[in-house]
C-alpha cells in the first residue's frame, strides 16, 4: 500500500464520524484510530518480560499527549490544482507556513474561470496533499492544517 493511499484514508477517516479503519491489503495491516493516542492497559519493563528482578520504585511511563488534531482543507470543486498565483511565482503557502483565516492557500482553475481557496482557520500547514497542476475532485483533500496554538 502506497503513501498516498494511507494518507486518503487518514483524510477520510480525520473528515467523517468514523473512529476507527482497520484494513489488511497485501500482507499489510493498517490501523487509524480517531482521537487520542492508544495506551497500553498495563505498561511491563523489557526486564519483567525477561524474568530480570525489577524494583517495585521503577516508575511506569506516563500516558501518551494526545496529538492535536489537524483538519483537512478539501476541494470545493473539480478542477486542476494551483499552489501559485501565476506562472513563474512562489507557491502561496509551504510546508511549515503559518497561516491565517481566509488566507489564499491555493487556486482552482474550473472552466477557464480561477477560484480563490482560503484557509478556515489559522495553523500551520503539515501536509500538501496534491501536486501542481494536478486534475483534482470535489472534496479531495488538498492541505492538512495542525491549528494554531494559543497565544
Amino acid at each position: 500500500m502506497d503513501l498516498a493511499k494511507i494518507e486518503q484514508l487518514v483524510d477520510l477517516v480525520s473528515r467523517s464520524r468514523i473512529a476507527e479503519l482497520e484494513l489488511t491489503q497485501d500482507g499489510t495491516r493498517i490501523r487509524i484510530l480517531k482521537g487520542s493516542a492508544p495506551r497500553e492497559a498495563n505498561p511491563v519493563s523489557p526486564r519483567a518480560l525477561h524474568g530480570s528482578d525489577v524494583p517495585k520504585h521503577e516508575p511506569v511511563p506516563s500516558p501518551a499527549v494526545p496529538a492535536v488534531e489537524e483538519s483537512v482543507v478539501p476541494a470545493p470543486m473539480h478542477g486542476v490544482f494551483y499552489r501559485a498565483a501565476a506562472p513563474n511565482e512562489p507557491p502561496l503557502v509551504e510546508i511549515g507556513s503559518t497561516i491565517e483565516a481566509g488566507q489564499k492557500i491555493c487556486i482552482i482553475e474550473a472552466m477557464k474561470t480561477f477560484i480563490d481557496v482560503t484557509a478556515e482557520t489559522s495553523g500551520v500547514v503539515v501536509a500538501v496533499l496534491v501536486e501542481d497542476g494536478n486534475e483534482i475532485e470535489a472534496g479531495q483533500a488538498l492541505f492538512r492544517i495542525r491549528p494554531a496554538g494559543p497565544s
